[in-house]
């Protein structure tokens, strides 16, 4: 299997996974303004288009998150169903708790597309399976505070570790391919009265072939109970 398909189906599952929502460091309200977090987003590239959502819940530091979506593919007939799960802590760097910081470790799967025509005549036809673990560090701190808004910009860098594997459905073969590479994220949130946010953010494969960037955007809502940071 090309590496191309490999890094068109890798960028759009960690694309989607990297606009997900979870706490200061990826420019959202933290889990202390209300411990269960709704969210929705969207990524977007040169050759694919995923959109999703899911659900985080957590406390001031602890915090984890599930996340659904489908993705669309410019140049393979069929899409994607993702999901993902992540696991994360954010510590505050400075006594203001206006900076933070956020070690986390994420799976990710994808399923499908399926019955891809490879070459077209139909003696190679692909179904099509990844799995995704990352570990990494998000940062992000307020640089405009006032009584409503707050401006978040925010950084990511994660190792990630993926492998596609392809079944043929005509000879039954199946084939795994791995690679490990980096991914960089920036972001900007916009949150209001602490509890709504909508990020824009701009997501970069490094260490892989054939990548383009992905574009994002996360819009999320807190509430339940709160907690003291």
């Amino acid at each position: 299997m090309p590496r191309a398909l490999l890094a068109v189906l890798v960028g759009a599952t960690v694309g989607l996974s990297s606009s997900a929502a979870a706490q200061v460091c990826n420019g959202v309200a933290s889990f202390a303004q209300g411990a269960v977090q709704l969210f929705g987003s969207v990524g977007f590239s040169n050759n694919a288009k995923s959109f999703g959502g899911g659900v985080g819940f957590g406390g001031s530091g602890l915090f984890g998150q599930a996340t659904i979506g489908r993705t669309s593919y410019d140049n393979i007939d069929g899409s994607s169903r993702l999901l993902g799960f992540a696991l994360g802590y954010q510590v505050p760097l400075d006594r203001d708790r206006s900076v933070y910081v956020c070690p986390g470790v994420s799976i990710g799967f994808a399923s499908g597309p399926n019955n891809v025509d490879v070459l077209g005549n139909g003696s190679v036809v692909l179904d099509l399976r990844e799995t995704d673990y990352s570990f990494g560090l998000a940062f992000g701190g307020f640089a405009s505070q006032s009584p409503g808004t707050r401006i978040v910009p925010t950084g990511s860098l994660a190792l990630v570790s993926g492998t596609l594997k392809t079944t043929d459905d005509v000879s039954g073969a199946s084939n795994s391919q791995h690679e490990t590479f980096a991914l960089v994220g920036f972001g900007v949130g916009l949150l209001f009265n602490q509890v709504f946010a909508l990020r824009p953010s701009v997501a970069v494969l490094i260490g892989l072939d054939d990548t383009s960037t992905t574009f994002g955007a996360t819009v999320s809502v807190n509430f339940g109970r709160k907690s003291h940071e």
